[in-house]
């Protein structure tokens, strides 16, 4: 007699997908789009799937952001040898994650949803090492790197929020004014 074979897929599978699903609905068609049946939908699996895995919508949201702030952290990071381009390319790495991930970013940043404590602050304890490094190799100030990351992160995430929420004048050249904010706080924190 033939076995049967389990095609289930493994827990870890199903919530992986859920939160891809997720993802992808949240930067096609914005947060409202974001229901339970249409992520399970999407995921191809029963709504019942997003309720076991993630209590609900609210869950799954904060799930996507988490996941969201994972890959965050990834982006910025900047592996440079010479300090002073390590963090400008992160401050360019920060810009492009945001202008690639519009809605997502948005929600990582609003009050609508909460990441886990330890991923977001992983994302920020990578700008922290970057000052580190910097503080290290003699670019950046001496002083309390984490907040010289608060700093940091404050101007190119007003830079880039202007820049999401189209509020810039017509006559500003976006990307060249981004530059110029990266020079601002490369001077800001000059050693």
């Amino acid at each position: 007699m033939p076995t049967q074979r389990n095609t289930r897929t493994p827990a870890t599978e199903v919530r992986a997908n859920l939160i891809a699903a997720g993802r992808r609905l949240l930067e096609r068609e914005g947060a409202a789009a974001l229901t339970v049946r249409a992520v399970a939908t999407e995921a191809g699996v029963a709504p019942m799937g997003v309720y076991n895995h993630f209590d609900g919508k609210d869950g799954l949201l904060d799930a996507v952001v988490t996941d969201g702030f994972a890959e965050f952290a990834t982006a910025v990071a900047a592996h440079d040898g010479d300090a002073a381009t390590r963090l400008r390319n992160s401050g360019r790495n920060y810009r492009e994650f945001a202008i690639a991930n519009p809605t997502l970013y948005g929600l990582m940043f609003s009050a609508e949803c909460e990441a886990e404590d330890e991923v977001a602050a992983r994302a920020f304890g990578v700008l922290a090492d970057i000052v580190r490094y910097g503080q290290a190799a003699g670019v950046i100030r001496l002083g309390d790197a984490t907040h010289l990351a608060a700093q940091i992160w404050a101007c190119v995430h007003g830079a880039v929020s202007l820049e999401l929420g189209s509020v810039y004048p017509p006559f500003i050249d976006v990307a060249a004014s981004y530059e110029h904010v990266l020079d601002l706080i490369a001077r800001g924190v000059a050693a």
